[in-house]
């Protein structure tokens, strides 16, 4: 099938693996940013940590996460999926159950590296490449339906942790999402992963075929070609300001702010659902006006959410702040993903990927830091956001001059 099957007879027809990767996605959500740092008071209250201590915590246990996944993510393909990810699933029902045991600074530094190491990690690891070996014409098509999982956690788990902790302990919030991804991963997986006639993916393959007319350049090239570090700096701005915003959220919010952190919460829902919209906008214009012409405008509504954030007063702007960061983050993935292949070639993309990837991650881990640091220092948020504004159109324009090089 050179052109594929329409996306709802897709879906209709494939609608059990797709579920699986969706499934799958959303249950990396106890190894997010966005679900961790809602806990963010309580632990650093019982634990007695400041702002820079529980960053500094979190930024150690997500860079060992990384580190471990560099070698563990190529079991993937050298195991059988099924029994794979059940027993991983497995294991982040046990991390997530683990995690409500936390008892000091030790002890949440585990808790955090199993679930980040398994549900940002490896989960997102496996229904991604799952999706991408399933299928070949609507290989792309698959991994979109299947990250729905993401902001469906996103718009959903935010506001229903902030409820549940005016009701009960974290503790018990970690149980009952333990018992839930138990209940919902568990017995499902191996009726979802059953393989369908019309799957016409076999195995592990290349993104794709190298093209003729097109330099294909190899992994250590590109770290001597001077465009990748004008525009890698784009590539790491919003992994780390929104990472580092999103890890201080509720004191962010609920004490400088001074605004309804459950309402803010409950604007995640706009969050999840502009995240959707950015991400087939840009993933439509990609293919009209290619990614290159694109990325130096992909972070604008993120930074006009940064401004919105330091100079509002009131709650309702929660919800632009979050519409605005949401397009921004649906925009990235299609727009960076493609474009790496632009510049570079599909023959070595894999490797040229990994690279990119290992950026953001190290930004992802630095975010939270600088930023607990300039809470702990007294910074106004103000200063903060407006900062965090000019590094974002900075590094936009660096892009710019970089994409012009040849």
């Amino acid at each position: 099938m050179a052109s594929g099957t329409p996306t709802v007879s897709f879906m209709i027809r494939e609608w059990r693996f797709l579920l699986f990767g969706g499934l799958v996605v959303f249950w990396t959500s106890p190894g997010q940013t966005y679900l961790i740092s809602l806990f963010g008071d309580q632990l650093r209250h019982d634990f007695g940590l400041s702002h820079t201590d529980f960053a500094s915590i979190y930024t150690a246990a997500t860079l060992v996460s990384a580190a471990i996944l560099w070698p563990a993510g190529r079991l993937v393909d050298k195991l059988r999926l099924a029994k794979f990810v059940w027993w991983i699933c497995a294991a982040m029902v046990v991390g997530t159950l683990a995690f409500s045991f936390v008892e000091g600074p030790i002890t949440l530094f585990l808790g955090i590296l199993f679930v980040r190491f398994l549900g940002q990690g490896m989960m997102s690891h496996i229904a991604v490449t799952a999706m991408a070996r399933r299928y070949v014409a609507e290989r792309g098509r698959a991994i979109a339906i299947a990250g729905f999982g993401l902001p469906i956690g996103e718009g959903l788990l935010p506001p229903l942790i902030t409820i549940g902790l005016t009701l009960t302990s974290w503790q018990n919030i970690w149980v009952g999402m333990s018992l839930l991804a138990a209940i919902t991963l568990l017995p499902t997986v191996p009726f979802l992963l059953r393989r369908t006639t019309n799957q016409d993916g076999q195995g592990p393959e290349a993104l794709a075929r190298a093209e003729q007319n097109q330099r294909q350049w190899t992994r250590g090239e590109m770290l001597r070609d001077a465009r990748f570090f004008l525009v890698a700096p784009l590539v790491m701005t919003m992994s780390a300001i929104f990472t580092g915003i999103i890890f201080h959220q509720k004191f962010i919010i609920a004490s400088v702010k001074e605004w309804d952190f459950l309402w803010w919460s409950l604007c995640f829902s706009s969050f999840a659902a502009f995240q959707v919209i950015g991400s087939f906008s840009a993933g439509w214009l990609v293919d009209r006006i290619s990614a290159r012409r694109m990325a130096p405008f992909v972070l604008v509504p993120f930074a006009l959410s940064l401004a919105i954030l330091g100079l509002a007063e009131n709650d309702y702007w929660a919800l632009v702040i979050m519409a605005t960061m949401g397009m921004s983050a649906g925009s990235t993935n299609p727009v960076f993903s493609s474009l790496w292949a632009e510049l570079y070639g599909t023959q070595h993309l894999g490797a040229i990927r990994s690279a990119a990837s290992v950026l953001s991650v190290f930004a992802s881990a630095l975010g939270p830091v600088v930023v607990g640091w300039a809470l702990d220092a007294q910074v106004s948020l103000l200063m903060i956001t407006m900062v965090s504004v000019a590094i974002t159109l900075v590094t936009s324009a660096m892009s710019v001059i970089g994409l012009h090089q040849k």
